[in-house]
Formats: structure tokens, C-alpha cells, sequence
């Protein structure tokens, strides 16, 4: 690594009171690139939660067509293919006749237009498990900003947390064992409240480890 190459990142971490971490750019490159190890996406913050909820939802190429659990084998059993051999508009469209719920956390067809227009998302990127994650964490952070908010440490209500998420997720209980959809369309609660309030307890003490 050239000495010029080296300097902004020196810069940075004396700045940032820390030693930093250098990555030297490939020789085609112009531009010096200096990650913060410290660094962890939304979707890393989340993954816990998103785990939990999956356990009662589904697979990243689980589907139903109006029913929960209607169709065993998926998009394959459907389409012979994986949802990341579709794009998010392929998907959307499919959700107008012959699909209804997709994917690991089971989104429907308004919801998933919604987490689209309101995530990084394009219609044309592929449906792959990185995407649906993505989709995914838009509907905790702006959809059910209730669940964000207590997670930032923003608030202390958990109950209004658990309460937004059983309303977004047929498959969390919602209450006395009950979940907010239960006998809609198959649903029932599968995920009890003292399960996610492990999860969203151990995400907040991460993510404001000195609060």
C-alpha cells in the first residue's frame, strides 16, 4: 500500500480516536476504502428476530394461495424454480391471481408492495433471501415503527412492541395464547409473547449495549 493510499484512512482513525481498519483498494482502483469494524447492518441487528419469526412462518421459497400451509412444496412445487430465479416485480405480479402470502416471513401481496416502496429495493432485483431480509426490516423500522423504536432504545413500551409485531406476523401470539389472525385463513399463533420478548430484549441490550 502506497503511503498516499494510507493517509485519509490514518486520518480517519485519529479522528475517531481509534486504530481503524485499513483495506487497500485493488491496484484498479482509485479510491481508498476504510470499513469501521464496529459496523453491523439493520438486517445484523435483526437477524434474531428474524430467525424467531420464521420458525412459525416459513422458508425463504415458502408460499400460500390463501391459506396457511396450502402449499407444502412452495414456489418449486409451483414453478420448478427458487424465488431468487424471480424478480420482486415477477413476484408481485404473481401475487395478483395465483399467490398470496411469499417467502420466509410470509408477506402478502399489499404489504409487499409497501415494503418495496419504502426499502432499498428495486422491482428488478432478484427475490433472494438477502431481499426478503431487506423487505423484512423495512416492516419493523416504517411499517411497525412501534418495534424499531423500542429496539434504538427510543422506548420502554414493550408490550406496544409485541402487540405491533403479532399484528404483522400471524404466527406471534398476540394474547392469552391467541394470535391477532387466529381462524383467519388457517392462521394461528405458533410463537409465544415470552419467546419474542427474549428476542427484542437481547437485540436492545446490543444495539445500545451502554444505555
Amino acid at each position: 500500500m502506497k503511503f498516499s493510499q494510507l493517509c485519509p484512512c490514518l486520518a480517519l482513525a485519529v479522528l475517531l480516536g481509534g486504530p481503524g481498519a485499513f483495506l487497500a483498494p485493488p491496484a484498479r482502483a482509485s479510491k481508498t476504502f476504510c470499513p469501521n469494524p464496529e459496523y453491523v447492518s439493520l438486517e445484523g441487528h435483526l437477524k434474531p428476530l428474524m430467525d424467531l419469526i420464521a420458525t412459525g412462518e416459513g422458508d425463504y421459497n415458502s408460499l400460500n394461495r390463501g391459506r396457511a400451509g396450502d402449499t407444502p412444496g412452495g414456489i418449486q412445487w409451483l414453478k420448478g424454480r427458487t424465488f431468487e430465479n424471480f424478480t420482486v416485480k415477477e413476484v408481485i405480479q404473481m401475487q395478483r391471481w395465483q399467490v398470496h402470502a411469499v417467502g420466509r416471513y410470509q408477506i402478502i401481496p399489499s404489504t409487499l408492495r409497501w415494503a418495496v416502496n419504502h426499502s432499498s429495493v428495486n422491482e428488478l432485483d432478484m427475490f433472494t433471501p438477502e431481499v426478503q431480509d431487506t423487505l423484512m426490516a423495512a416492516l419493523i423500522v416504517y411499517k411497525r415503527p412501534a418495534v424499531g423504536a423500542y429496539l434504538r432504545g427510543d422506548h420502554k413500551l414493550l408490550g406496544w412492541a409485541l402487540d405491533e409485531l403479532a399484528k404483522e406476523w400471524a404466527s406471534i401470539e398476540y394474547r392469552n395464547g391467541r394470535g391477532f389472525y387466529d381462524h383467519i385463513g388457517g392462521n394461528r399463533s405458533k410463537i409465544d409473547r415470552e419467546e419474542v420478548t427474549e428476542v427484542l430484549q437481547s437485540i436492545r441490550e446490543a444495539w445500545q449495549p451502554n444505555a
